[in-house]
This record gives C-alpha cells, sequence and structure tokens, in this order.
C-alpha cells in the first residue's frame, strides 16, 4: 500500500468525493476503508473502498488518519467530539491538487479543499472546514472550525466567518462582512452586511429569516 491509510467518516455523497480527492493526491494517501453508523452499509463497498464498521469503532485502526466527510457543520462537530472522547485520532487535511493557492493560506487538521478552487492570499481556515468544488476565498480571509462552504461559492476580501458557518451553492459573500457563529447562508443569496449568529438568511440581498439552534465549540 503505498501512501498514507485513510479512512473516511461517513457513507453518502461526499465521502464519495473525498475518495475521489485523496486518490487524486497520488501517493500521498490510500482510502482504506469508511466507517458509518448505517448499519445497511455495513460489508458493501462505495468507490471501490469498504465500509469496515460504525464510527465509534475508529480506535481499532491507530495506525490510519481520519477525514470527516459529512457536509453539515453540526453533525461534523457532534462525530469529532465524539471521536475525541475515545482517544486522540489523526486527522488528514486533504487539498486537491488543482486547487491554487498562495504560500500565505494555513489550513487546519481534518480541513478539506475540493477541486477547482482558489485561495488568494493571508487566508486562515480552521480545523474540519470544508470548501467544496470551484469556491474561491479572497484575501485576507478568516474561516473558524467546522464551516462548510458549498460549490461555486465567492468570498470577496475582508471576510470573518465564525465557527460553523454554512455557506450554501452559488452565493456570494460582499467583501469586508461578518458571518457570525453558526449561522447558514442560503444556496444563491447575496451577502451584503453582517449575518448574526445562528442565523438563516436567504435571498439578495440576503435577509434574516429565522433562528438556528446555538453553534458551540465549548465542549470541544
Amino acid at each position: 500500500m503505498s501512501g498514507q491509510k485513510l479512512i473516511i467518516i461517513g457513507g453518502g455523497g461526499f465521502a464519495r468525493e473525498v475518495i475521489w480527492l485523496a486518490r487524486d493526491c497520488g501517493e500521498i494517501w490510500t482510502p482504506y476503508a469508511i466507517l458509518d453508523d448505517n448499519l445497511s452499509t455495513h460489508g458493501q463497498s462505495f468507490c471501490d473502498v469498504p465500509v469496515i464498521g460504525a464510527i465509534d469503532s475508529w480506535h481499532e485502526y491507530m495506525d490510519a488518519y481520519f477525514v470527516v466527510a459529512v457536509g453539515s457543520p453540526r453533525t461534523r462537530r457532534k462525530i469529532v467530539k465524539r471521536m475525541a472522547a475515545n482517544g486522540t485520532p489523526r486527522f488528514a487535511t486533504l487539498v486537491h491538487p488543482s486547487v491554487m493557492k498562495s504560500r500565505y493560506v494555513s489550513l487546519g487538521e481534518g480541513s478539506i479543499v475540493c477541486a477547482g478552487c482558489i485561495l488568494t492570499t493571508q487566508v486562515s481556515i480552521g480545523k474540519h472546514a470544508i470548501v467544496n468544488l470551484a469556491s474561491t476565498i479572497g484575501h485576507d480571509v478568516s474561516m473558524g472550525d467546522f464551516c462548510t462552504i458549498a460549490p461555486q461559492v465567492a468570498i470577496s476580501g475582508n471576510v470573518s466567518l465564525g465557527d460553523g458557518v454554512e455557506v450554501g451553492t452559488c452565493a456570494t459573500v460582499i467583501q469586508g462582512n461578518k458571518l457570525g457563529d453558526g449561522c447558514f447562508v442560503g444556496a444563491g443569496a447575496v451577502v451584503s452586511k453582517e449575518v448574526a449568529p445562528n442565523s438563516l438568511v436567504v435571498g439578495t440581498p440576503a435577509r434574516h429569516v429565522k433562528s438556528l439552534d446555538a453553534f458551540t465549540l465549548k465542549e470541544l
């Protein structure tokens, strides 16, 4: 087996995309197995990678690296918390080779940057974040832990995203705005002003439609 052994957490569509990403990285990673809590998937294979057990069995594979391939920030946070309760898993940071980024980009452990993305300069991305296909992140952007950026999102310069922020497909965040912890920006929205924590905003310009359950990292 060439490359570091990689176990994917989650058995959904994004997990299959992460398998592709890891394989495209050449000899860096070898997708070894999938862990998923859906018992009906056990014994099956997805993209020729077997499902070998439930998430809580991760500690049986201490020689592997892990990546949580689950789109929802709140669900991803819960999974990482569960894993940390049973030890200290090693989390992989995955960047597709087609990604364009400067040397002034920092990525936290467990984060995933998918094919076709552009990250310019002085960009800071926290732990267990996802930047999905063909998204762009401008200069001086700060992104917290457990954020999810959907495909084809455009984030302009000097934007601050708190922990657990989710930005929907094809949304745009205008320069200089702040998105509070746990907020959700709907698909196609244009964010032209600050978004309050734990709020759902939609439309052009984006407007508040409801409050969400609080997102917190205090228990991690």
